[in-house]
């Protein structure tokens, strides 16, 4: 079951489902809050799954706005880490800009792809991917009317952007089998009557439709 953000948060475990769409946030992967101190991440994630559940309720007046912020968005990026991959991604950071997020993560991919497939990973994927790395992705989301994308511009592992082939091979080894319904670079229907949202510094703005 979707929700407003496409496949983001999951109703019935109250949780976030991360794929690739920030995923609205997939995406892509991503302080924590870190900064703020656990009992603050903590809250923070409480208080982003309301305000999901929320909008999940048709809760939201037609036009209305909700706002999740960098810590909540953190927070929340931060559990969905631990629950998905507890021993392939550590250190997940969000950074908002204008119409684009930034994810940070140390991640196995190794370990990633075994929690997802429970297969013994290839000596080219072993030799290529080995260890702990740490991968920056960035990708820049758009919405309008019902309607959201999401296009990863630029990835980055152990500081190396990662093009063609060997991109390829990462998105087919590790991306789709843990999030085999991620949607990347082509227009994907919003649910709950949210109409667009918006992404800068300061959080993503959601917006109910009319």
């Amino acid at each position: 079951m979707t929700s407003g953000f496409g496949n983001l948060y999951c109703p019935r475990t109250k949780r976030l489902c991360v794929n690739t769409d920030v995923r609205v946030f997939s995406i892509a992967v991503a302080a924590l809050a870190v900064t703020a101190g656990l009992c603050a991440a903590i809250y923070d994630s409480h208080s982003a799954r309301n305000k999901l559940d929320i909008i999940e309720a048709g809760r939201v007046p037609k036009g209305g706005r909700i706002v999740f912020s960098p810590a909540e968005l953190n927070a929340v990026v931060a559990e969905a880490a631990t629950i998905h991959a507890p021993q392939g991604a550590r250190n997940t950071r969000l950074v908002l800009g204008a119409g684009i997020a930034t994810g940070y993560a140390d991640i196995n991919f190794l370990k990633l792809r075994q929690a997802a497939t429970g297969e013994p990973v290839g000596w080219l994927l072993k030799n290529l991917f080995a260890g702990e790395r740490p991968v920056k992705v960035t990708a820049r989301l758009q919405s309008r009317n019902g309607r959201a994308r999401v296009d990863v511009e630029r990835v980055e592992i152990s500081g190396i952007p990662l093009e063609g082939r060997a991109l390829d091979l990462a998105i087919e080894a590790f991306v789709r089998p843990s999030f085999p319904d991620a949607t990347v670079s082509q227009w994907f229907d919003m649910q709950y009557g949210v109409d667009h949202f918006t992404v800068s510094p300061s959080g993503v703005a959601v917006f109910m439709r009319r």
